[in-house]
């Protein structure tokens, strides 16, 4: 690879001069620290700290990050923030650390004019350190990926900085082991001469780099090092470094240590920050794993099961709102629960939330529950408009913030809509319920307009295609709603129309298309339309959407022009040749992909701390049981944590025996922008014929449809 040469000098290289040193001098960092102000306070209080250190040292390019951070939004410097230091480019057009400066605000905005100022410093001085870290950022995100510019800037990075500890983080995502090995071996050299917090906030990147070196049936000299790591951050003072107690608990999950992960969680509790994944996260998660819902149980039983369960995470973390919404869901679930009962869980979680927030907030679905029992009318605004104000920008008519970092802009800023436009569906409905109309409306001019601007592209997927195509369907639905009440007959034929055709099931249940069909014709009848006239309505297509006209007195709109894919068990037909991959499971066995040939092979992608993955494992232990002794199928894995130092343990804890090879590398380059569980059917030439995103609920007959579904891609 291009960065080999780099790699006999990488780490002990002679310091060389450069534009921008690896670390602030230590009068600036002092003046840093000193003016670091808690998280909670008022931000003109940090903005002025920030400016002081900055008026103290002008020519200072830490002085001058430390305050550009404070006005970075989803990854995205502001536009007054990359507009003054423009500025202060233009007064100073010769000087490389403004250059550097302004580069570093377009990354995200603009990262391709951030790619040319940078490699404009490095004309000038190639041994610049913070330029070359500010490109290993870049060719490490999705959209800009280049394994050969990042491994050559991260090592022109660490010649020029041997002793500094930055940077690290993105070595992982290299593709090259005897790299990833180099940098563990001088991290954990870095790392054991200090103790200071940068520092200790690096063990869980060694660990990651560690476990990467090593095949999986190789990890135990490994796992004694990390005991060693342990004991040593265990003595150390956690109280004040809440951060410290997080990198144990993942200790404690790479070493399967039980107790220690317990220990972790009690630590963090203590503190008021939960660990990631932690405590009535994971006791809910494994609650929900041991006791999968299945078709045909008896709904109420089982919910009764989950309420029961729901007192004791109560009584264990009675701050935490998590479990009060379980209890409301559980009540929700049940078809003769006391209705009192119910409203008594809906307040009781309103009361912990708004004591507690953190976890999904309850003022939407609480009243959804008011307005279907058609009670608390009076509540129902005050209820909708927090719902409304937890998602702020609601929907904003112009495309919010998105990096450019990442590859599809539209389905990425699409998928942090969802829960706003599920948000503006439910509200519209409230208050069309309560006769509120004017509200209503307005509510879904904003929906109609944000659907209309992130259609998704032919390229997108189809599972985005048909998710967009939900959100529509609930969109018509209330517009017909709003146009009966309004009055406006034809309007609301055409919407229901529009609902129609919007539905992604439509086309998969031709009987329930044929009822709807022939309710529209009687309707049709009713505003005294012919049956040429019907015939000619239905075939009209388009994407129009009515929030043009407050009023509705707009010609009648055309539906919105929706594919639906005609799949099996929600397949996607495809026609992708893999590429070579070679890699070792937890048994020591090397894989190839020749080693698929000839056969037909289900390929599921997961990661152990994926919900959705956790609950189809079980189901999928199964299906290799059923065909691990034929000679034409096959079932594998491929896990994509990024620390391969969790997959054992996990493995081990749950009795999983299904092949497990840990390819988050293999698979980054296949679907940078992965959704997790999938499931990929390969034929017996190595192609990739079908792919399935999600799992819905688990059942034992999952496992067959799943046979059937392999054996129908047999060579014919």
């Amino acid at each position: 690879m291009a960065h080999r040469s780099f790699l006999g000098v990488l780490f002990f290289a002679t310091l060389p001069v450069w534009a921008q040193p690896c670390e602030a001098p230590s009068n600036v960092k002092a003046a840093i620290e000193a003016a670091t102000l808690p998280p909670l306070t008022p931000m003109d209080d940090r903005v002025a700290a920030a400016k002081k250190v900055r008026e103290q040292f002008p020519a200072d390019y830490f002085a001058h990050r430390f305050y550009q951070e404070l006005f970075v939004k989803q990854g995205l410097f502001s536009l007054p923030i990359q507009e003054e230091y423009r500025a202060l480019l233009d007064a100073h057009p010769d000087d490389l650390t403004y250059l550097a400066l302004y580069a570093r605000t377009l990354k995200g905005t603009n990262t391709p004019a951030a790619i040319k100022l940078l490699d404009k410093i490095l004309e000038r001085q190639p041994d610049d350190a913070q330029a070359h870290l500010k490109l290993v950022e870049i060719y490490s995100a999705p959209a800009f990926r280049d394994d050969g510019k990042l491994a050559a800037n991260a090592a022109a990075y660490f010649k020029a900085c041997p002793s500094s500890i930055g940077g690290y983080a993105y070595i992982g995502r290299i593709d090259d082991a005897e790299l990833i090995r180099d940098s563990a071996t001088h991290l954990r050299e870095l790392l054991d001469a200090r103790t200071d917090d940068e520092a200790l906030g690096l063990y869980y990147t060694l660990w990651t780099l560690e476990f990467k070196t090593a095949p999986l049936s190789a990890q135990e000299p490994l796992r004694a090092r990390l005991r060693k790591d342990v004991e040593k951050l265990r003595a150390l003072d956690s109280s004040k470094r809440p951060f410290l107690v997080n990198e144990l608990g993942q200790a404690y999950k790479m070493l399967g240590d039980a107790d220690g992960s317990k220990w972790a969680d009690e630590q963090m509790a203590k503190t008021g920050i939960r660990r990631a994944g932690g405590g009535v996260v994971d006791a809910i998660g494994e609650w929900r794993r041991t006791h999968p819902y299945k078709n045909g149980f008896d709904r109420d039983a089982y919910q009764e099961t989950l309420l029961k369960q729901t007192e004791e995470w109560i009584r264990q973390w009675p701050d935490d709102p998590q479990p009060r919404y379980e209890r409301f869901q559980a009540m929700r679930m049940m078809q003769d629960a006391p209705l009192e009962d119910t409203v008594k869980a809906a307040q009781d979680w309103l009361r912990v939330y708004e004591a507690h927030p953190g976890f999904q907030a309850p003022y939407m679905m609480v009243a959804q529950l008011y307005s279907q029992h058609n009670m608390r009318y009076g509540e129902l605004p005050d209820l909708v408009e927090k719902g409304l104000k937890q998602e702020q920008p609601v929907v904003p008519v112009e495309p919010g913030p998105v990096s450019d970092l990442y590859l599809v802009r539209g389905q990425a800023r699409r998928s942090s809509n969802y829960s706003s436009w599920s948000n503006l569906n439910s509200a519209a409905n409230v208050y069309l319920k309560i006769k509120k109309y004017d509200r209503a409306h307005e509510l879904l001019a904003k929906l109609g307009t944000a659907l209309s601007k992130d259609k998704p592209a032919d390229s997108e997927p189809e599972a985005e295609k048909r998710q967009h195509g939900q959100y529509e369907y609930m969109y018509w639905n209330n517009m017909a709603k709003w146009a009966r009440a309004a009055g406006h007959k034809l309007e609301a034929l055409t919407y229901e129309r529009n609902s129609m055709l919007a539905d992604p099931n439509t086309s998969l249940n031709p009987s329930a298309e044929q009822y709807r069909t022939s309710s529209l014709r009687e309707l049709w009848k009713d505003i005294n339309g012919s049956e040429d006239g019907f015939e000619a309505w239905m075939t009209k297509t388009g994407s129009a959407y009515p929030h043009a006209d407050p009023k509705g007195t707009a010609p009648a709109p055309k539906s919105p022009a929706t594919t639906v894919v005609a799949t099996q068990m929600g397949w996607t037909q495809m026609d992708k040749p893999l590429p070579d991959f070679q890699i070792s499971d937890a048994e020591g066995k090397t894989w190839r992909l020749a080693d698929l040939k000839g056969k037909v092979t289900l390929v599921n992608l997961w990661a152990t701390w994926c919900g959705p993955c956790r609950n189809e494992l079980p189901y999928l232990q199964k299906l290799f049981n059923k065909v691990r002794e034929r000679k034409d199928l096959v079932v594998i894995t491929l896990n994509t944590d990024d620390n391969p130092g969790l997959i054992l343990p996990f493995l081990t804890e749950n009795k999983y025996t299904f092949p497990v090879l840990p390819a988050s590398g293999y698979v980054a380059k296949l679907v940078p922008e992965l959704s997790i569980p999938r499931n990929w059917i390969v034929d017996a030439d190595g192609v990739l014929k079908m792919e399935r995103i999600g799992f819905g609920n688990g059942e034992d007959k999952w496992v067959d449809e799943m046979v059937g579904v392999m054996e129908k891609a047999r060579p014919k």
